[in-house]
């Protein structure tokens, strides 16, 4: 016959377990996979982001991160319902660039997110998914990553570089110039270099913000991403500021933190 006090060692033991499993992010991780490959996305990511909130050592942290980036960029372009989103009814006279400066969001992630290959396409009547809450980008230079945030709540980490003498500016900016293959003027140089030239280094996006000179865009050295190693201006991976610039539209507000 088990005594109370041996029955009360035993529930305490199973409550520090308990408490041991949620605090563990490992396991909280484990939970995620398992909601995400049930089709369970929402509480897949609802459990990612407390994982990311207990993780402890900077494995966990990364780990944590990731995944939940991963996931919240793939809800973002299913077909499924979020909060960040709403459903519009294409009207007459609408095209997805009126859409899209209504909505404060691109004609690029418009077309993502909704399957279209030719936006002059688009037929009256049909239902779009559209992001309604605006992005942000915090960018910080002693670990030289960039964080996105949609409404305000984290949405993805990239690895970025900054600037090799410290002239990262630092402050609150506004994305103002959006270009695809674009001529980079060189600032040592002094002289403009045309996209596709062998000495162009900076990709083909570019993220201009309201510092003059100064934006985010690609690299021809992704070897080096994560160091201080730039003129000045955030370097990103290629196939990252291509999925950037379809995420932020111009205006997007620009966080640098030293």
């Amino acid at each position: 016959m088990v005594s109370i006090r041996s029955s009360a060692l035993v529930l305490l033991f199973l409550l520090v377990e308990g408490s041991q499993a949620f605090a563990d992010s490992t396991s909280l991780l484990e939970r995620a996979e398992i909601a995400y490959q049930q089709g369970r996305w929402k509480e897949a990511r609802q459990t990612l982001v407390r994982a990311v909130g207990i993780a402890k050592t900077p494995e966990e942290i990364r780990e944590s991160v990731s995944r939940l980036s991963r996931l919240n960029l793939e809800l973002l372009l299913s077909p499924s319902d979020q909060p960040e989103t709403v459903w519009v009814k294409i009207q007459s006279g609408d095209s997805l660039s009126k859409i899209a400066k209504r909505a404060g969001t691109t004609v690029e992630l418009l077309k993502r997110i909704n399957r279209i290959s030719d936006s002059s396409k688009i037929r009256v009547g049909r239902t779009l998914k559209v992001p309604i809450e605006s992005f942000s980008v915090e960018i910080d230079i002693s670990d030289n990553v960039a964080d996105l945030r949609l409404g305000g709540r984290f949405f993805k980490r990239y690895p970025v570089s900054t600037g090799r003498a410290g002239n990262t500016p630092v402050g609150e900016f506004e994305i103002t110039d959006r270009l695809i293959h674009p001529d980079w003027w060189h600032p040592l140089e002094k002289r403009m270099i045309p996209y596709g030239d062998p000495d162009h280094r900076i990709g083909s996006h570019w993220l201009g913000w309201t510092k003059k000179g100064f934006g985010m865009h690609g690299t021809d050295e992704p070897e080096k991403i994560g160091l201080p190693v730039s003129l000045g201006c955030v370097r990103f991976r290629n196939d990252d500021i291509a999925e950037v610039f379809m995420l932020l539209p111009s205006g997007t507000r620009v966080t640098v933190k030293p």
